[in-house]
């Protein structure tokens, strides 16, 4: 940036000095707008990367939802007497638990 010649008339010296202080102002605006758009680019990047995790979660925890029911089908099929019996005792603890409250 030029530097303006000098002056010994007031009203041109306060006229240079709003001058370099509106440049300074300009720039660390700026700059401030830089970090602002990189702040903001990188809060994208991190709620993709959060989303995709969170979806990988969701979709484990399906696959693996449905492995234990699958499980416990196919033990039912095959020992339907006992799943009755595990049943059985599993209300009746739940109730008594309830009747104690």
């Amino acid at each position: 940036m030029a530097k303006a010649p000098q002056s010994t008339d007031p009203q041109d010296s306060a006229h240079s000095a709003v001058e370099q202080a509106a440049a300074k102002a300009h720039a660390a605006i700026d700059k401030a707008a830089g970090a602002a758009g990189s702040g903001e680019e990188k809060l994208h990047h991190m709620a993709d990367e959060m989303r995709a995790q969170a979806e990988h979660i969701a979709d484990t925890a399906k696959a693996r939802s449905k492995e234990l029911t699958d499980a416990v089908c196919e033990y039912t099929r095959e020992h339907p007497v006992k799943t009755l019996g595990i049943a059985f005792l599993a209300g009746a603890l739940v109730a008594s638990l309830v009747r104690r409250k």
